[in-house]
Parts: structure tokens; sequence; C-alpha cells
């Protein structure tokens, strides 16, 4: 599970719904408080920003011709340690990784 956190006009069809459809994927992960450790430490999450993020993805999904009638509301973080909840991932980090494994992604940039 990744938030790639970068503005989805830059992702390819493949990561930006990969990437909505992950969101949704582990709401049940969080509903059962699970550890994110590994995703943070891997970049890969920005907890406060959940439903915002869904709700970016969810507008560039439209303005491409997708329906999406999947609501996401905000998960529980309160279970995890503050700096956790906090944590904002590296989007400059972001966008090189997804550009360097994509090239359809490279070419959005």
């Amino acid at each position: 599970m990744r938030m790639w956190m970068i503005n989805p006009k830059h992702m390819c069809n493949r990561h930006l719904l990969g990437e909505h459809g992950e969101l949704h994927k582990f709401m049940h992960n969080w509903q059962k408080r699970h550890k994110i450790d590994g995703r943070i430490a891997g970049n890969a999450i920005e907890p406060m920003s959940y439903q915002e993020r869904h709700e970016s993805l969810a507008r560039e999904m439209t303005a491409r011709g997708f329906n999406h009638k999947s609501p996401l509301n905000q998960p529980d973080f309160s279970y995890l340690p503050l700096e956790q909840r906090l944590f904002a991932v590296d989007r400059e980090a972001s966008l090189k990784m997804l550009i360097e494994r994509c090239e359809h992604c490279r070419e959005r940039n």
C-alpha cells in the first residue's frame, strides 16, 4: 500500500486506479488498528491525509472519464503514536521513484 502523494494528474491510469483501490482495500487494516511502522519507514503513508488523498484521486478519475462511486471516510488513526499520525510523505522522493518505475507516469511529467 503506497500513497504517492503527488499530483494525480502526473500519474498514469494504472497508478491512479491502483492507489485509489489500495486506499479502500486497507480500510479494514485501520479498523483493526494495524501498525504502520513499515509503511512509515518506506515513505508510503500519510495517515492524516487519507480521506483528502482519496478525494483528490477521485476527482482526477472523474476528470479522466472513470466512474467513481466509492466514498471513503478518514480512518481513525488515533491509536497511532503522534509522530506516525503526523508523518508526511516525501513528495520529491515519491515522484522520483514513480517516474523511475513507470514509463507511462514518466511521460506525464
